[in-house]
């Protein structure tokens, strides 16, 4: 995206508070929401004693430590540094946009989600959806790096339940 196409979005919320808020909440509500999904996904492997627990906190912590490494790696600026904007929730990081955390996280909870109760696989992926979609909107990340993270997540994280069922 370019800087006048994040300002044309900025200036859309910006004209209507309302929006504004609403979009803070869903930015916060919806990453509240993909840890509160795991938090439950472990609860329920547990309650279950299915032998599960193991896999669905380890793939997504290794899919977290490899995400981070690779996007201290790629280090990639991020929008408003490349394109010198203020976002609309101001943030002061610096890089490594490429790929997104919260994205590959929230994908990697979903695969998780997905092995235990599908139910909780779907809330997870609509959560996923919605950080995804709201990083992008506040300016803090290119559509390309969220792609990339839910990309990376789940790929990542659905070869690492594959290893730890059948390895």
């Amino acid at each position: 995206m370019t800087a006048q196409r994040y300002q044309a979005i900025f200036d859309w919320f910006r004209a209507r508070p309302a929006a504004l808020r609403a979009l803070g909440y869903a930015q916060k509500i919806s990453v509240l929401g993909v840890y509160l999904v795991y938090g439950a996904v472990l609860a329920v492997t547990l309650w279950q004693r299915s032998g599960q627990f193991w896999r669905v906190l380890a793939v997504p912590t290794a899919v977290y430590v490899l995400g981070t490494l690779l996007r201290a790696a790629i280090n990639r600026p991020r929008p408003y540094e490349a394109l010198n904007f203020t976002p609309l929730f101001p943030k002061d990081t610096k890089g490594q946009s490429m790929p997104s955390r919260h994205c590959f996280s929230a994908a990697a909870i979903v695969a998780a989600a997905f092995t235990v109760w599908v139910p909780l696989g779907v809330a997870a992926c609509l959560l996923a959806a919605v950080v995804a979609v709201t990083r992008v909107l506040t300016g803090v990340h290119y559509p390309s790096d969220v792609l990339a993270g839910l990309a990376f997540g789940a790929g990542a994280a659905v070869i690492g339940f594959l290893v730890m069922t059948w390895g």
